[in-house]
């Protein structure tokens, strides 16, 4: 049982959304998010399990303390994002969420090369239809833009994993070999799930085009599984440093100047996965452990934030921040939690926030990069006076 994989669990609980009605596609629903949290809470590190496909040994499970600790993350998002999206009465859009969450938990845990590319693929195929659930024209061309930009990707990745695999060289792990092709095919796919500048577009174009509960699966899982594929194949990779800081201070710009609530988010995630990007850059230990607590903490802080704007959205049907206004009378309860997030990705004290971004501030400061930790705090600030909007 401690090995069971989770995304197999969310995968045969998207069959069960397909098959069962009513209150049993429900059940199905939020009950395989929680089995996968309860299969990644038992799971042991060191887990491995192995699988011999057309005469490759692939490891479709490995298991340590750096998958484990996304594999919770995303589990337990894929339950909250499930239980937000209970009363969708399109079993369609929560099949598509199951998968995407599948493949998410797929990527984290696989070994092999090939394993990780198959759920790379699943997470960009599945996600696709949040966007066009919504039933928008401009949803639907926002849609088929996202699928083209993410077949790119998928396709430099591809280059990457097949000239790794001729080279021998079929289980995951750090690429040290910054002039081979291979490093940069996939470096430049991975990078495009990052939305690092100027392969970003894609996130600001789709986010704010996805459906109210679906853009939640989309804050939580596409730029965070790419962190954790830089974190596990590329540290200490110096350019990752100079596009992290761009990235941290690029988003917050763009995000002051927007007027769409959801679009001011989507820039906000860009900002934040700067941080940890950078960090993944820096390399150390204490670097690297700043990147992943401050991947943790954005799912939470930035699924609760498109929550809000998804019930603002919901209750009102405006968008415009400059259309919005008296939502605290109104929707006192969603106005209190949107504030909790709001704080929290500012980096106020006593927020999860405050304590990851600190941690990869500190790791700059102790390398002696102070333009790096002068600018990370720069965008701190910059958050902070943004979101107040």
């Amino acid at each position: 049982m401690t090995s069971f994989h989770p995304a197999l669990i969310l995968i045969i609980a998207a069959l069960a959304v397909y098959i069962f009605p009513g209150r049993l596609r429900q059940a199905a629903f939020i009950g395989g998010p929680l089995l996968a949290i309860l299969s990644v809470l038992r799971m042991e590190s060191g887990t491995i399990c192995n699988y011999t496909f057309i005469g490759y040994d692939l490891t479709i499970l490995k298991a340590d303390a750096t998958a484990l600790v996304f594999a919770l993350i995303f589990a337990m998002v894929a339950f909250l994002g499930a239980m937000f999206a209970l009363h969708l009465k399109n079993r369609g859009e929560q099949i598509a969420a199951l998968l995407y969450a599948a493949g998410s938990l797929g990527v984290t845990f696989a070994g092999d090369w090939l394993t990780l590319f198959f759920f790379w693929e699943l997470m960009s195929i599945s996600s696709v239809f949040l966007i066009w659930y919504r039933g928008r024209t401009e949803s639907l061309k926002a849609g088929f833009r996202y699928l083209v930009v993410h077949f790119i990707g998928g396709n430099l990745m591809l280059f990457g994993v097949l000239l790794l695999i001729g080279s021998g060289n079929l289980a995951v792990g750090s690429l040290t070999g910054a002039g081979s092709p291979a490093f940069w095919f996939v470096l430049l796919g991975v990078a495009i799930n990052a939305a690092i500048p100027p392969l970003h577009a894609w996130l600001t174009d789709a986010y704010p085009e996805g459906t109210v509960t679906g853009s939640v699966f989309l804050s939580a899982f596409t730029t965070k599984v790419a962190v954790y594929v830089l974190v596990r194949v590329f540290p200490g990779t110096e350019l990752l440093l100079y596009a992290g800081v761009i990235m941290a201070i690029y988003g917050i710009i763009y995000a002051v100047l927007e007027n769409n609530i959801r679009r001011l988010l989507a820039y906000h995630i860009i900002s934040q996965v700067g941080y940890m990007v950078a960090a993944v850059g820096i390399g150390t230990d204490l670097a690297l452990n700043g990147s992943i607590a401050h991947a943790f903490s954005h799912i939470l802080y930035k699924s609760l934030l498109f929550m809000g704007a998804g019930a603002v959205i919901y209750a009102t049907g405006r968008e415009k921040l400059t259309e919005l206004g008296g939502i605290a009378r109104a929707m006192p309860w969603t106005v209190i939690t949107f504030t909790i997030a709001a704080l929290s990705i500012a980096g106020a004290p006593l927020f999860n926030g405050f304590i990851s971004k600190s941690i990869i501030v500190t790791a700059a400061s102790l390398e002696g990069l102070k333009i790096t930790d002068f600018l990370l705090t720069l965008a701190s600030v910059g958050t902070f006076l943004s979101i107040g909007l």
